[in-house]
């Protein structure tokens, strides 16, 4: 079920930075994030969602992405297409295949399927990108 959007038109760019693969920098993801959805009228529940999830996907790319390397980018790119907003997590470090057996970590992807409307996950060599989005219809 999607949430009503502010019926005023607001003209918005997407969001688009990058920020280095350090754990520090994830409350800086949050918070542009939330400062981004607030002028469209996004509900807190919804908004906590999209920001759960793209930190979800920020802090998999921290831990995953960049094993042996100093250091590495994250890009976060997000648009509001349509009645969705779309979120676009991207790293230039390397996949690390999740571990076959069960473990008490390697929860993020199945949280990020639970609560968006859709996930789809690219891996290659030059990085792993995330695009998920959530529907959330204009009202009326």
């Amino acid at each position: 079920m999607g949430v009503a959007l502010d019926t005023q038109p607001h003209p918005l760019d997407s969001l688009r930075f990058e920020i280095p693969a350090i754990a520090d920098r994830l409350i800086e993801v949050r918070r542009r994030l939330l400062a981004w959805l607030a002028p469209i009228g996004v509900a807190d529940a919804m908004a906590a969602d999209i920001v759960l999830v793209v930190n979800e996907a920020c802090s998999n790319s921290i831990e995953h992405a960049y094993r042996g390397v100093d250091t590495g980018l994250i890009r976060v790119e997000v648009a509001q297409e349509g009645g969705y907003i779309v979120a676009i997590i991207s790293d230039f470090g390397s996949w690390q295949t999740p571990p076959s057996e069960p473990t008490t970590r390697g929860r993020g992807l199945a949280i990020m399927r639970a609560i968006t409307d859709q996930v789809e996950l690219d891996t290659s060599a030059s990085g792993t990108t995330v695009r998920t989005s959530f529907d959330v219809p204009a009202a009326g």
